[in-house]
């Protein structure tokens, strides 16, 4: 039966909410937050996504779980408005570096960690075969999930690190991708990544990268990224990632290309002629400007 604030499009299901425990009717959770999906399909040459585990297809949404309930839902919607208003649309659409912010920064952040942490697990439960490690990730992801229902008042080890991305000009090094301009513009992901010594969340969206603590034998040469719970500046400066991150991206990036060869020659085809027949939209679009930016540094690299 469906009550009368309920929409038609609405889709729940009634189970326990993984973040507060309530058995109640959770809704359709996107774990990268919707208002992302939407500006990268509406700046993208075709108005689509693609999924990197199902090339083949055309995706008109990103992925979601029925995870929260409407409480929760709402919870993460107020800091999802905050962070899309104050920080995403000014840095991608208007060019800006500098944003001040309050605690929903902090609260933003440590939802996308519990988000991603929590939907890398369920997907991957062979890889907790390890005890130490689920130990680890278990107490990690009771922190982050008391800290945003306010149970904890600090994120304590967990901190949150965020990393703003621009474009790639000009560089020393040699190693770089020659996709990695569209990697850091245009790629969203989801991952849990590390060593022995080190372990972080890793939540990818356009323009910005989060890590999330889960240990670190030291975080000080990170501190500059550090999310402060109460309030800060997200500004221009010198950020250092953690050891061993830069070959983890440049991987990624370097996937780019290789998805792009999977993809059918018949897509491909489509693809050319919807280039061909809509030239002024696909120039004025953001994927497309950032294969440029990458055409412009790598030159003819960019298609092998």
């Amino acid at each position: 039966d469906r009550s009368p604030s309920r929409g038609l499009g609405d889709v729940y299901k009634r189970q326990v909410c993984k973040l507060c425990g309530k058995n109640d009717d959770l809704r359709e959770s996107h774990f990268i937050p919707k208002f992302v999906g939407k500006w990268i399909k509406k700046t993208s040459v075709t108005g689509y996504i693609r999924e990197k585990n199902e090339v083949q297809k055309r995706a008109q949404d990103i992925a979601k779980e029925h995870w929260l309930c409407g409480d929760c839902e709402q919870l993460f919607s107020r800091w999802e408005r905050e962070f899309a208003n104050k920080v995403f649309y000014p840095f991608v659409n208007e060019g800006k570096s500098v944003a001040s912010y309050g605690n929903w920064m902090s609260k933003f952040c440590a939802s996308l960690s519990w988000r991603t942490l929590t939907y890398i697990r369920s997907k991957n439960p062979n890889d907790e075969n390890d005890g130490e490690r689920k130990v680890l990730l278990d107490a990690a992801q009771e922190h982050l999930r008391k800290y945003l229902i306010s149970e904890a008042d600090n994120l304590n080890q967990y901190e949150q690190h965020l990393f703003p991305l621009e474009k790639i000009e000009s560089t020393d090094s040699q190693d770089l991708p020659p996709s990695i301009n569209r990697y850091f513009l245009r790629i969203m992901g989801m991952d849990i990544v590390g060593n022995s010594t080190d372990q972080y969340v890793f939540t990818k969206l356009p323009s910005f990268m989060l890590l999330g603590v889960i240990k670190a034998r030291n975080v000080k040469p990170i501190r500059s990224s550090r999310i402060a719970v109460n309030s800060g500046v997200l500004s221009p400066k010198k950020y250092r990632w953690p050891d061993g991150l830069a070959s983890y991206i440049f991987e990624k990036a370097d996937e780019i290309i290789e998805l792009h060869q999977r993809i059918p020659q018949k897509h491909l085809e489509s693809f050319d002629k919807y280039i061909r027949e809509n030239p002024e939209k696909v120039i004025k679009s953001r994927q497309f400007q950032a294969f440029l930016d990458d055409y412009e540094r790598f030159g003819d690299d960019v298609f092998s």
